[in-house]
Order: structure tokens, then sequence, then C-alpha cells
């Protein structure tokens, strides 16, 4: 038997997995981000530096995407300091450095926290972009797995298999 088919299943397979694990972050990044809008401590923070994050995919025709992440110190209503940076940053490249800010922390996890642009919530564009492209790309996967599978099994009353 050929190992061609089993490939023309295992690969898409493993990739399917891959999608799955973008859909499962995604979901819970959304989940995560509504709730520190919506229950989340607000308390007034400080910016205390901005750095220059650049991503690359590798090669010579890299598509760099770069952003800037924040370092930000705040106190909690009951006097713990913490100094961090947030789970999930909607400001794109505006540089806030100095600037005071609004925090939203989760209530037992401090440092779990946002500090939205706008003051009170992210939008949530990004993780449901990533949402629908993983159930795109999970609906392709399952297309391609269907069809191999039926090729190869047509191949095989062909062929004799």
């Amino acid at each position: 038997m050929s190992a061609m088919p089993i490939l023309f299943v295992i690969v898409p397979a493993l990739l399917g997995l891959a999608g799955l694990w973008l859909l499962i972050g995604s979901v819970r990044e959304l989940l995560r981000n509504s709730a520190l809008a919506r229950n989340g401590l607000t308390v007034d923070g400080r910016v205390v530096s901005s750095n220059l994050k650049i991503t690359s995919s590798g090669g010579r025709d890299s598509n760099a995407r770069s952003r800037l992440v924040e370092t930000i110190e705040f106190t909690t209503a009951n006097g713990q300091r913490v100094r961090g940076v947030p789970v999930h940053s909607d400001v794109g490249m505006l540089d806030r450095t100095g600037e005071q800010v609004t925090v939203l922390h989760h209530r037992d996890r401090p440092d779990q926290f946002i500090a939205p642009r706008n003051g009170r919530s992210i939008s949530p564009a990004g993780p449901l972009l990533k949402i629908v492209f993983s159930f795109v790309f999970l609906g392709f996967l399952a297309f391609f797995i269907t069809m191999s599978l039926s090729m190869f099994g047509q191949m095989g009353q062909i062929f004799g298999g």
C-alpha cells in the first residue's frame, strides 16, 4: 500500500490541529478581553515604557509587523503594586509612555489586565477575524480530506486496490 493516501489525510489533520489551536486561543482571548472589560476592577495606571516589537515570518520578502508593547504600573485597591504587560493591547503604534491610563484588571489575578485606548473596552475585531479565518481554514481542510479520501478510494477501485 502506498503512503501517499495516508499523507493526504495526516498532513491536513495536523494542519487541522493547528487551526483548532488558533480557534480555541482566539475564543479564549475574546472571552478574556470581554470579561476584563465587563468585570475588571478599574484603577489608574501609568505607562512606564513602550518598546517596539517587530515580528517577522522570515525570508527575504518578509512581511514584518511592528507594534508597541507597553509596560504599565498600577496599584490595586488592596495596595498591591503591579508592573507588567497587558494581556492584550489595542494601542497599535500609539506611544503613551509617561501617560496615565485606565487599567481594568482581574479581581484575583491583577497581573491579568488590559489598558484599552478608549479606557473602556478593547475592540473584538482582532480575535473575531482569527475565529472567522479558523473556521474557513478548517472548512477547507475538511473539504480537502473528504476529497482526498474520495479520490484515493476511487483510485483503489480503478487499480484493483
